[in-house]
């Protein structure tokens, strides 16, 4: 069973609301052997694509209201992020840089919270400073880039989309936080749903970090962990199609 940070926030009696601030593995189906070639895929694409994956680094200010009284904190958020093209533009779940419309949600009382201080931790290291550029709360998405253009291409997954059928192999390609060395991690999951209205997401044997990229064995970007799947006041994490992100993208641009 894999393992989760949360942010939480104390509400009236006593009572703690997480809310996912970055996660690794959520929920692990039980292990199902792949072949040799799969394996080499998967490492194959991973040492590919894996510096398309960032880490948003932020201070979320959260105000709590429960029954006219009120709690405030200050907490630093690491997430992963999707970078999409070479000027650095990324996605990245929007319950992770801002959890106040979640939390309320869950029942948590009156949340709001803000993201500052946000910047980009790229593969190589460097942090830069970032904007938020759309935001997309029924989709759970928000796109975020640097705030000066940088001097070269960024790594991005900018190369051909997969729409995978049911029990389809994938891969999820994620970055751990500073306790690990910002290291990256790889996971197997099959495709175990398919949803088609009122929005189309897949559900996975085991669920990556939020905002974490997946990708089919031949390399092909298929879509973006998010929170949409499930009861409104109790999301679940899910794949959003790789072609309604970038649809959306573009008003971003």
């Amino acid at each position: 069973m894999g393992t989760m940070r949360t942010m939480k926030l104390q509400t009236g009696a006593g009572r703690v609301v997480g809310v996912l601030v970055l996660g690794s593995l959520l929920a692990v189906a039980p292990a199902v052997a792949q072949t040799v070639e799969e394996r080499e895929a998967a490492r194959q694409l991973v040492a590919k694509r894996s510096d398309a994956v960032v880490l948003a680094l932020a201070t979320v200010k959260t105000r709590v209201t429960v029954q006219g009284r009120e709690n405030a904190r200050d907490l630093p958020m690491q997430a992963n992020a999707t970078v999409l093209d070479g000027t650095g533009l990324a996605v990245m779940s929007l319950s992770n840089l801002e959890p106040g419309e979640l939390a309320t949600r869950m029942g948590a009382g009156a949340v709001e919270s803000e993201a500052t201080d946000l910047r980009m931790r790229m593969a190589d290291g460097r942090e830069v400073p970032a904007k938020i550029v759309l935001r997309d709360a029924d989709l759970d998405l928000v796109f975020i880039r640097p705030i000066e253009a940088p001097a070269s291409p960024i790594p991005a997954v900018d190369g051909p989309l997969g729409t995978p059928a049911l029990l389809d192999l994938l891969v999820a390609v994620q970055r751990t936080g500073e306790a690990t060395s910002w290291r990256t991690l790889a996971t197997f999951a099959y495709v175990q749903l398919i949803v088609d209205r009122p929005r189309p997401y897949h559900a996975l044997s085991a669920a990556a970090a939020l905002g974490s990229p997946l990708f089919d064995l031949q390399g092909r970007f298929v879509g973006v962990m998010v929170r949409i799947g499930g009861a409104r006041n109790n999301p679940l994490p899910v794949v959003l199609p790789a072609q309604d992100i970038r649809e959306l993208a573009k008003q971003a641009k």
